[in-house]
């Protein structure tokens, strides 16, 4: 079941993201997520948070469309978009996808830090918009990506060097290290010389593929190899 969580971030492309919302299973708002959502006429199954981004006249126009309100303490130890992750879960998803994630660095590295988590439970997930898709893998783990020739991809290690095999990119890589201090792995391309894919055998890396509106929503990260 896929779940999408939308989160108080930055948002562009109304249509795009209210498509991503119409494949969607499961659609959980993190707080202020609730807002652009209203914004873009779809309504989530529910709005997880502490509700200190949301005016009392949102709450109540909530309230009336009778959308659950899973409410939380403002002071705690995670964020909105933690316990909105957790709640898809909780709610049976085994594919979580995350828009609006980038924006405010700080919240944006938190997001990468949500992704390794769920790569770690084994559960597929990726920050979504309409020009960036990235992922997380946790070696031993691979993925497939259906993005035609020329997108660019970048291949970043998280918390040390890691060691993966790239195939199918204009640089390709056969278990080298990528250190955690260089920038070797940004700005690969697909090279369309066959199936393109990342391979990581040792460490943790995220895996940015750059895209456009017109690109799939569903298939930027094709199989979990």
């Amino acid at each position: 079941m896929r779940a999408v969580v939308f989160l108080d971030g930055d948002y562009a492309g109304p249509g795009w993201h209210r498509a991503l919302a119409g494949d969607a299973d499961l659609v959980l708002a993190a707080d202020g997520g609730a807002r652009f959502l209203a914004g873009i006429g779809v309504t989530p199954c529910a709005v997880v948070g502490d509700f200190d981004s949301l005016d009392p006249d949102s709450v109540r126009r909530l309230e009336a469309t009778r959308v659950e309100l899973v409410r939380h303490p403002v002071r705690k130890d995670v964020t909105d978009g933690e316990l909105a992750v957790e709640e898809a879960l909780r709610r049976g998803a085994n594919e979580v996808v995350l828009a609006g994630a980038t924006g405010a660095l700080d919240h944006t590295l938190g997001h990468l830090a949500i992704l390794r988590r769920l790569a770690a439970r084994g559960v597929a997930a990726r920050l979504a918009a309409p020009d960036l898709s990235v992922t997380v893998l946790v070696a031993p783990a691979a993925v497939g990506l259906a993005a035609p020739t020329g997108v660019r991809v970048s291949v970043v290690p998280l918390g040390g060097d890691a060691t993966v095999t790239l195939r199918g990119f204009d640089y390709p890589l056969e278990r080298g290290v990528l250190p955690a201090d260089a920038c070797l792995g940004i700005g690969n391309m697909v090279a369309g010389t066959g199936p393109a894919v990342v391979d990581a055998h040792a460490g943790t890396v995220a895996v940015l593929v750059e895209a456009d509106e017109a690109f799939p929503r569903r298939t930027t990260f094709a199989d979990r190899l």
